[in-house]
C-alpha cells in the first residue's frame, strides 16, 4: 500500500510539473507580416523630379509595426551625378490590417540622378519585429 502512495504521489507530481511548464513559444508571436503593395503608375517607368506613390494592404496576426522603405540602383544606364541613394522612409503601420491609396514614399526623385534601373524595398515590420521583405523595379528615365 505505501509503494502505491508513493507511486501515486510521484506521478501526480509529475502529471502537475509538467502542466505547470508551458511551451516557450506560447504567447510568442512567430508569424511574419504580410502586405500587397503595387504602384500608382503601372509602367514602373519615372522622370526625375516626380514622385512615387503606392497603395498597399498591410496585415499581420496580431499588430503591425511599420514599413521601411528604401532604394537601391540595380544599372545606370546614362546620367548626370550619382545613383538616387534616397533616405530610409517609414511609414507607421498599427492594427492587424492597414490600408494605404495613393501614397508617396521616399523624396520626389531628384533631377541630377542616373536614369536606369532601380529596386524599392519594402520591409514589413510587426510589434514582435517578425518581418517581411518586398521589392518592386522602376526605371527612371
Amino acid at each position: 500500500m505505501k509503494q502505491l502512495l508513493k507511486n501515486t504521489a510521484i506521478i501526480l507530481a509529475t502529471v502537475l510539473l509538467f502542466s505547470s511548464c508551458g511551451s516557450d513559444s506560447e504567447g510568442v508571436d512567430l508569424t511574419k507580416p504580410t502586405a500587397d503593395i503595387s504602384l500608382t503608375r503601372d509602367s514602373g517607368v519615372y522622370t526625375p523630379g516626380s514622385s512615387i506613390l503606392i497603395d498597399a494592404t498591410f496585415m499581420d496576426d496580431t499588430a503591425l509595426k511599420e514599413c521601411q522603405v528604401t532604394i537601391a540602383s540595380l544599372r545606370s544606364l546614362k546620367g548626370w551625378d550619382t545613383d538616387w541613394d534616397a533616405e530610409m522612409h517609414k511609414i507607421s503601420l498599427s492594427g492587424t490590417e492597414m490600408k494605404l491609396s495613393g501614397t508617396r514614399i521616399l523624396e520626389d526623385i531628384p533631377t541630377d540622378i542616373y536614369y536606369g534601373d532601380y529596386q524599392l524595398s519594402f520591409k514589413v515590420l510587426d510589434e514582435a519585429n517578425n518581418y517581411t521583405i518586398y521589392t518592386i523595379d522602376i526605371t527612371i528615365n
